[in-house]
């Protein structure tokens, strides 16, 4: 999986770092949530390849600092099923599973299955969180990177609609916290 990662770090600015930051957050929500050490391992593993599959999205979608076009959307949405794909022979069948569902959303409206509630794998509910809060505070090609408390309250006013609530809880428990040293310099892998 290595060379997924180099083919990441190569695919579009900042897109390694995401993951990395994703995947140390997922961590720290697991830890709140009382997960045990394996589901730590996979959270861990699952943030940092979460987004695998964008290494088969054309790179310009990918960077484009507006609005995307409805074919545009339709591409990005299959990076969760190329992700599975690659990963379903190489990785822990619960990290796999974790990739394929972490756009789902706790009230039924995400992608690419439409899952509900615990319908969908805790792991990919807790990377969801994880991977909002990165989007909202990080700088992106469409938007710029918001503070800490916007993101907070972001996700907490979709507690219960695209996240799950026991998770954005375990995101306020962070919060509490002086949780920099979360997003520390050091890779996972």
């Amino acid at each position: 999986m290595n060379g997924f990662l180099t083919a990441m770090r190569n695919t579009v600015e900042d897109l390694y770092g995401h993951v990395h930051r994703v995947g140390r957050l997922s961590v720290a929500l697991g830890e709140v949530l009382g997960l045990g050490e394996t589901q730590l391992r996979n959270l861990a593993t699952a943030g940092v390849f979460h987004d695998v599959g964008k290494i088969h999205i054309d790179p310009a979608i990918l960077s484009k600092p507006g609005p995307l076009a409805g074919h545009e959307v339709t591409e990005i949405r299959k990076h969760p099923e190329l992700g599975y794909a690659m990963a379903v022979d190489h990785l822990d069948p619960e990290v796999a599973l974790t990739i394929l569902h972490h756009h789902e959303r706790w009230d039924g409206g995400g992608y690419p299955h439409g899952l509900t509630g615990e319908e969908i794998p805790r792991l990919a509910r807790v990377v969801l969180v994880a991977d909002a809060f990165d989007a909202i505070t990080s700088e992106r090609s469409y938007q710029p990177a918001m503070p800490v408390d916007y993101a907070i309250a972001e996700i907490v006013s979709c507690s219960g609609s695209q996240f799950d609530p026991e998770v954005v809880e375990a995101l306020l428990v962070l919060a509490s916290r002086d949780f920099s040293d979360v997003f520390g310099s050091a890779e996972l892998f």
